[in-house]
């Protein structure tokens, strides 16, 4: 009797030496002498890992969604990625997550797949704000089909290129590529889908028809500058 009173005595004298003297292991100890208390610390901790989780899910969303498809930079061109432009989707101008800081500068040129899509026209630090050919002011100096008829590519929301000659023998389908200065020359803009007389019966005008959604982009490679 005298022994288990000893032994209880010792039991409670390393408890209460833990507790003050060892937080760490007084609060095991005392855990795993209350397993309701370490019940309740990890329904405590639940709404944590959860929300470590989501945060885990969205890093990879993002990088399944876009990161992973970043093209590669050809060692002339700065790849980044476009910020979500959800719930307005305007499709005149995109912002994405490079600037001066990574050589990015303004004027120079933005590129899908290929293909120009607009210019930078406000570089920030770590951002830069790109005018696309679907704004109503993007206009550049462009050549049409193999006999690179010269023209006016204008934007909006159905850009067109006017100002071609009137004789020119134009096919649906003919490439519609840039010849600006600044711009890299050649780059495909969009190829002709329709043509009409201009109103002053001058000219022809081309419509211009894009093998992409503007909406979808999510990365982009801009030229470096010079």
């Amino acid at each position: 009797m005298r022994l288990r009173r000893w032994a209880i005595g010792t039991l409670i004298a390393l408890l209460v030496f833990a507790i003050l003297f060892l937080p760490c292991y007084g609060w095991k100890l005392r855990s795993w002498l209350s397993p309701q208390s370490g019940a309740a610390g990890g329904d405590a901790d639940s709404p944590n890992l959860a929300a470590e989780n989501d945060a885990l899910k969205a890093q990879i969303a993002a990088y399944e969604n876009g990161a992973s498809r970043l093209p590669s930079s050809g060692g002339h061109y700065i790849p980044a990625m476009v910020y979500s432009r959800y719930p307005l989707n305007f499709k005149n101008e995109i912002l994405v997550d490079a600037g001066s800081a990574n050589g990015i500068a303004t004027g120079t040129a933005a590129v899908f797949q290929g293909m120009l899509i607009g210019r930078v026209t406000k570089v920030f630090p770590h951002e830069a704000l790109i005018q696309t050919v679907f704004d109503s002011g993007f206009e550049i100096p462009a050549r049409v089909g193999t006999s690179s008829y010269d023209g006016l590519f204008e934007g909006g929301s159905y850009p067109t290129v006017g100002s071609i000659a009137k004789n020119a023998a134009l096919r649906d389908g003919d490439v519609i590529y840039a010849a600006a200065p600044g711009l890299p020359y050649g780059l495909p803009l969009g190829t002709v889908s329709a043509t009409s007389t201009s109103g002053d019966s001058l000219f022809t005008d081309a419509a211009v028809a894009f093998p992409y959604d503007m909406n979808g982009i999510q990365t982009v490679l801009i030229a470096q500058s010079p």
